[in-house]
């Protein structure tokens, strides 16, 4: 196959050598889906060669160029991104990579796989801007032969993207004429009968008024040529999309459309625009409301023009764009117009040599490190990118740029997002409004701060632009983890059974579980639930009894048990769990670290912890009536005056000393308290449960473990 006639062009106009590497990549893409065949049935290398033919017409870069001529070779054929980097270089393989990144996003239909779709894109152009250059040209050339998919869902689930997600996107990059006709393809589709009737119309007024059209454009071209004003009148043809939303907008018919004659007039100089304005309304009348001056203002996407609707020649209304002839260029190509591709163009850096305002795709960047869900980026941004304008300006004379119907908050949070959380007030004009106040076009807005101020809940239902909800929903979602933080670490230590801090051993060996990167990305899970209790405890180390349960000898003092193997000097512990006495059957078990723990016999965690081959024998000998052992009980006793009296004295009158009191449980007629007493053995423990039981208030008395 030949070279397209694209790079016959490129090589007339430029003898420079990387005009080389744009026919080496050509032929490498042909070879590549030399096999592969489009919907259409032509040859599949017809479509990258048509996006490089639109990337060129955007008398874009080389690079860019031969991007579109690979774009599809490393997600369908066996190229590698490694072949790429051989051959090409390495800007030109991450440019593929990014927009294979993209292409590998599936159509859905569903906002959920929309909205990650959408997060993805995101990603893969805050590196480089020309990524999203390539797939919009990419997709124009697949919205221009989309009747060929033969699947009506597909096409319509592609269309409803485009004109979700890329044609917005075209839009705020200043690329007005790819957006009017990714719209339209997409309008064709998604709503063919309406398409068909008002492009049957628009048809027919403009044969009928063709004669008309001419001598309107005449008679402006004679005003301003004999004022002396060189220019070009262009007659403008309104796109169809254009026309429906418009009629949807103001609720009218299409008969009631009274500017459908459009003419966009190219003048040498700015001053000049305002000249050629200055006379066309001192000749017809203006339609009020309907002027707009974007060359003092211009539109975030940079876009400057100067609107106006006349009631012009033959009693028509006529509408007007005047620009120069450089603003035509950036009106229609937009970011393309502007960018010299000397660098790679980074939307994560904030540099102020911007060939074009992108701080809206930056905007996004801070939305996806926020931590915002997928559907909450695409819900607001939609929102964002179909709304018109309004322009405000601080007290020092710059301009800010918001969606219409925004606040002073959403002008707040425009400025800086700590601006925006120590607002406490504004002033609009000079005088003191609600921070609800809907902003106007020119109005001059104070915000008013206090270091100690915190945004209001409420503020993320009065915003209205995705920087300003997502600034103020990230900001709660700190304060939220804070809590989140505490509370975990409150659930981790009194699971654990500690008091201050987790031993470090312990903290890696869960984070290392649950695969937290930090201690606080693991107290947030707990906290929140979800790393949920019993799979804490499991990490929960053998129990070190309080300073009561330990048995602690004196230097003449003969251990009150013999054990078996006993090491000499060895700790012992009775078990907190089972708390034994004498006179009951015992067991040790042996712990690095710890030492020698007794437990009753029939105890549940010798069976749960240890395995029997562990157990020691141990049993008690030569107890002295002086010694004193603990153990726990739990009482159920009528809840009325006087009753913790009552059970204290008759504990004492028994010989017990209480040692610690908890009430468990509490209710209207009854409550539940947990005594640990000093015993000398199980009988007298015995005795003092069977005495309590006598007692007329008390429905329930019994021996306490805990397992």
């Amino acid at each position: 196959m030949q070279q397209p006639d694209f790079i016959k062009s490129i090589k007339s106009k430029d003898s420079d050598g990387n005009q080389s590497l744009i026919e080496k990549a050509y032929f490498f893409a042909l070879e590549a889906h030399k096999s592969q065949k489009r919907y259409s049935g032509d040859p599949y290398i017809s479509h990258p060669v048509k996006v490089a033919e639109i990337l060129t017409n955007l008398k874009l870069d080389t690079a860019t160029i031969i991007t579109g001529l690979l774009h599809d070779t490393v997600e369908d054929t066996p190229a590698s991104m490694e072949e790429l980097k051989i051959k090409f270089g390495d800007e030109i393989a991450s440019l593929v990579d990014g927009v294979t990144k993209i292409s590998k996003m599936k159509t859905h239909s569903d906002i959920k796989n929309q909205a990650e779709n959408f997060r993805k894109l995101i990603l893969a152009v805050s590196k480089d801007i020309r990524v999203l250059l390539v797939k919009l040209a990419d997709r124009l050339h697949n919205m221009r032969t989309i009747s060929f998919v033969p699947n009506e869902e597909k096409r319509k689930r592609i269309a409803l993207e485009t004109m979700e997600i890329y044609a917005p996107l075209a839009g705020r990059l200043g690329m007005q004429s790819f957006r009017d006709e990714l719209e339209d393809l997409s309008f064709q589709i998604l709503n063919e009968a309406a398409y068909n009737s008002i492009k049957n119309r628009v048809d027919y007024l403009k044969n009928s008024s063709s004669n008309l059209t001419e001598k309107i454009k005449i008679q402006i071209i004679n005003l301003l040529i004999d004022e002396d004003i060189i220019c070009e009148v262009v007659g403008r043809e309104k796109r169809i999309y254009s026309i429906w939303n418009k009629m949807q907008r103001k609720e009218i018919a299409f008969r009631q459309l009274s500017d459908i004659f459009a003419y966009r007039i190219i003048t040498s100089d700015k001053s000049e625009c305002y000249k050629a304005l200055g006379l066309i309304h001192s000749k017809w009348s203006v339609v009020p409301g309907s002027f707009k001056d974007y060359i003092s203002t211009p539109k975030i996407n940079n876009y400057s023009s100067l609107h106006t609707t006349i009631v012009g020649p033959q009693r028509q209304r006529v509408e007007l764009q005047i620009r120069t002839k450089e603003m035509s260029e950036i009106a229609d190509r937009g970011i393309a117009a502007h960018w010299q591709y000397k660098d790679n163009y980074n939307l994560v850096d904030d540099s102020s040599s911007d060939p074009i305002n992108v701080t809206w795709l930056r905007d996004l960047v801070d939305i996806l490190d926020s931590g915002a869900t997928s559907e909450e980026l695409l819900e607001a941004t939609k929102l964002e990118m179909f709304q018109q304008q309004v322009f405000c300006f601080t007290p020092k004379g710059d301009l800010i740029h918001l969606p219409i119907n925004s606040n002073p908050i959403d002008f707040a949070y425009a400025l800086h997002s700590e601006i925006g959380n120590m607002c406490v007030g504004c002033k609009v004009n000079g005088k003191s409004q609600p921070l609800f106040t809907k902003l106007q076009n020119g109005d001059e807005v104070e915000i008013l701060i206090s270091k100690g101020q915190e945004p209001s809940e409420v503020w993320e239902n009065i915003a209205t632009t995705a920087k300003a909800q997502t600034s103020i929903k990230r900001y709660f979602r700190k304060q939220e983890n804070s809590d989140f933080l505490d509370l975990g670490k409150r659930i981790l230590l009194n699971s654990l059974g500690f008091t201050k801090d987790l031993p470090e051993d312990i903290s890696n060996e869960m984070m290392n579980k649950f695969k937290k990167k930090s201690l606080n990305e693991l107290m947030i899970s707990v906290g929140r639930g979800h790393i949920k209790n019993k799979e804490i405890v499991k990490f929960k180390p053998r129990k070190r009894l309080s300073f009561f349960t330990r048995y602690r000898k004196n230097p003449n003092q003969e251990l009150p048990l013999e054990i078996k193997g006993l090491q000499s000097g060895l700790a012992v512990h009775f078990a907190e769990c089972c708390l034994p006495l004498p006179n009951e059957n015992i067991i040790g078990v042996s712990e690095i670290d710890v030492g020698i723990i007794i437990h009753n016999s029939n105890c549940k965690k010798l069976n749960e912890d240890f395995t029997e081959d562990s157990w020691l024998s141990a049993t008690w000998k030569d107890i002295s009536e002086k010694q004193l052992f603990t153990s726990r009980i739990k009482v159920s006793v009528v809840n009325e005056p006087g009753s913790l009296g009552m059970l204290a004295t008759h504990i004492g009158e028994q010989g017990g000393n209480i040692i610690n009191l908890n009430i468990s449980e509490k209710s209207n007629d009854y409550f539940d308290m947990i005594f640990e007493m000093n015993l000398k053995n199980l009988d007298h423990l015995n005795k003092i449960i069977n005495n309590l039981k006598e007692l007329n208030r008390v429905s329930m008395v019994k021996r306490l473990f805990i397992n």
